[in-house]
């Protein structure tokens, strides 16, 4: 029975990465990217930014010194609250909206590596 592949864009994958943020004029913070995939990553972050707010974010790929610097807006926001979501900690899904077309055929490599190897 052949195996169906999910569509890469549907597919997050873990993504654990230094990565650092701007929300418009304020000074740039560390963060933490949990997961990942070609429309978007997911940010722990404790301080919940407001839902829609530009964000600019960058980070670097594993084994690469490719450092993809992407804007978004952040999606939607996962406070510290009781019963996590998906046991995700506090952060924020940020949607992408200027992936280039290098950064979407990384992103879309490291998708394709991580379900090979599982």
């Amino acid at each position: 029975m052949p195996v169906e592949r999910r569509n890469s864009a549907s597919v997050r994958i873990p993504f654990v990465r230094r990565c650092l943020l701007r929300f418009g004029d304020a000074d740039e913070m560390s963060a933490f990217m949990v997961n990942i995939n070609v429309l978007g990553a997911y940010v722990a972050l404790d301080e919940m930014p407001t839902l829609g707010q530009p964000v600019k974010c960058s980070f670097r790929l594993p084994g690469s010194e490719l450092r993809l610097e992407v804007t978004g807006v952040v999606a939607w926001a996962n406070p510290k609250q009781q019963h996590p979501v998906h046991s995700l900690p506090p952060g924020f899904g940020l949607s992408f909206r200027n992936l280039t077309h290098e950064g979407r055929t990384a992103i879309e490599s490291l998708v394709a590596a991580y379900e090979t190897r599982r």
